[in-house]
């Protein structure tokens, strides 16, 4: 009996699942090899296609015509902006699912009746975005849109949405499964006979226009979302209205709760918390978190997986104490500053071994020397399965911890899965020595942001392109 070896990249399986990694140019290298190799490395380069106005040059070159044309039955994601020549953008692609529109200036009023035109043409479509939309295109859009019978996301940008589009709108956001709508006007809220059963996801950001409470009777026809962002912006605090909608079994499958631009007291973020099943992601960036908090908090320890209590107050020692070892799954977590004595003095962390990504800053007092800032670099070189790090600068005018070899930077050498680094302090005084360890130690670190020193940006620059780490100060 003979064996027979075989090239795992003689499966077309394998060459579809290695080609995801791959950029675009790489993708057209492996179309040429073969016609094996073409047949499945083509798919992936023009299932993606972005097509841009012809004036930005090197910014984004769009496809030659005769290829886009040829390969148009491939594309099943397609960025078109609204000044890319009409050849491209009227050309049909019958396969596509997800169409995003992009309107970068308000002054090409009759490059703007294309887009009707174009979505139109796709009642197929998964997924339509339009961004940065302005009002003299809304008469029009719904018109077509009103018979997407197959999409299910929505993604508005920067848009009002008119008295005579209103009717459209909301039928079609009724058949919808997730929907995010940014900075919005909506000239009236949907009938009271319409519900959103279907809707699962709402990203929710509308202008101060539309009262709290009719954006929050439509909030409560959604039964069956499991994720709900919601921003309100206004100088408002309507929190009874939202306290009275908000109770046990409203939305019994919400997991993800993101909720910005409403003040709540301890207390009533707690009656919040109570009223929610499985919670697994929680935001509540402007809200006063305290003992009421964290005890309700504490019902969904084996759920927990992301917290963000990014607020303007300096948490309490018992607080972040609390929090660090209540919630052992805890993969991403979002501090405001903390004393970095209360991390030090805190009780070993549950969350170690699972926590990923870290928002964070460790204010300093004037009488800590270096063997203290040592002392908090050993108790967070626990974390090893730690990728991303952001270190906030903090209040303005505070010290922060800067992690340099001076301070400890090489207690931080067992963070072998860092992919991210970045630290934005009022003073940063990172030295060459502190990024040839950082590039030395992190083996798996791609991305550098933050000014790590005033007079050294092109230096670090070079330093971490030749790593083939990127950087951006």
């Amino acid at each position: 009996m003979t064996s027979t070896n075989i090239n795992p990249l003689d499966i077309p399986e394998i060459r579809s699942m290695v080609g995801q990694y791959l950029s675009k140019s790489d993708l057209a290298r492996c179309s040429r090899v073969c016609k094996s190799w073409h047949a499945s490395f083509v798919l992936l380069m023009w299932s993606t296609t972005i097509l841009w106005e012809e004036s930005y040059g090197a910014r984004h070159k769009n496809p030659p015509l005769d290829a886009f044309l040829r390969h148009s039955h491939h594309i099943k994601h397609l960025d078109f902006n609204i000044d890319a020549p009409q050849q491209y953008s009227l050309t049909l692609c019958p396969n596509l699912l997800n169409l995003r529109v992009i309107i970068c200036r308000m002054d090409k009023g009759e490059s703007m009746d294309i887009i009707p035109i174009v979505i139109a043409q796709y009642e197929q479509l998964r997924r339509l975005s339009i961004l940065n939309t302005y009002m003299e295109t809304n008469r029009v859009i719904w018109k077509p849109v009103h018979y997407y019978h197959y999409l299910s996301e929505l993604d508005l940008r920067y848009m009002e949405i008119e008295p005579t589009g209103t009717t459209a709108f909301w039928d079609l956001c009724a058949q919808l499964e997730s929907l995010r709508i940014e900075k919005v006007s909506i000239a009236e809220m949907p009938a009271r006979t319409i519900t959103f059963d279907r809707l699962q996801l709402l990203d929710l950001e509308l202008k101060s226009q539309n009262p709290i409470e009719y954006q929050l009777d439509w909030i409560t026809r959604c039964p069956n979302l499991t994720s709900l962002d919601w921003y309100y912006s206004s100088d408002g605090q309507p929190t009874s209205e939202f306290m009275r909608r908000f109770v046990p079994g409203t939305w019994p499958h919400l997991n993800d709760l993101y909720l910005s631009g409403i003040e709540f007291t301890d207390a009533q973020l707690a009656q919040v918390i109570g009223a929610m099943q499985d919670l697994k992601l929680l935001s509540v960036q402007t809200c006063k978190v305290g003992s009421c908090f964290l005890e309700a908090l504490r019902h969904h320890s084996h759920t927990l997986i992301s917290l963000d209590t990014s607020t303007s107050e300096v948490l309490t020692r018992s607080l972040i104490s609390g929090i660090l070892t209540s919630f052992p799954h805890l993969e991403t977590l979002s501090f405001p500053p903390v004393m970095s004595e209360d991390i030090i003095d805190s009780p070993p962390w549950v969350c170690e071994q699972s926590l990923k990504m870290l928002y964070i800053s460790f204010l300093e007092t004037p009488n800590q020397d270096a063997e203290y800032h040592q002392q908090v670099l050993q108790r967070i070189s626990r974390l090893t399965n730690l990728k991303k790090l952001w270190l906030d600068q903090g209040p303005r005018g505070a010290r922060t911890l800067e992690f340099t070899l001076e301070n400890g930077l090489e207690h931080l050498a067992t963070w072998k899965q860092l992919e991210m680094f970045s630290s934005y302090s009022h003073a940063s005084c990172f030295s060459v020595s502190d990024v040839e360890w950082m590039i030395n130690n992190w083996k798996n670190l791609k991305r550098v942001w933050g000014t790590l020193h005033p007079d050294k940006k092109k230096e670090f620059a070079a330093m971490f392109q030749a790593a083939g780490i990127g950087y951006r100060s």
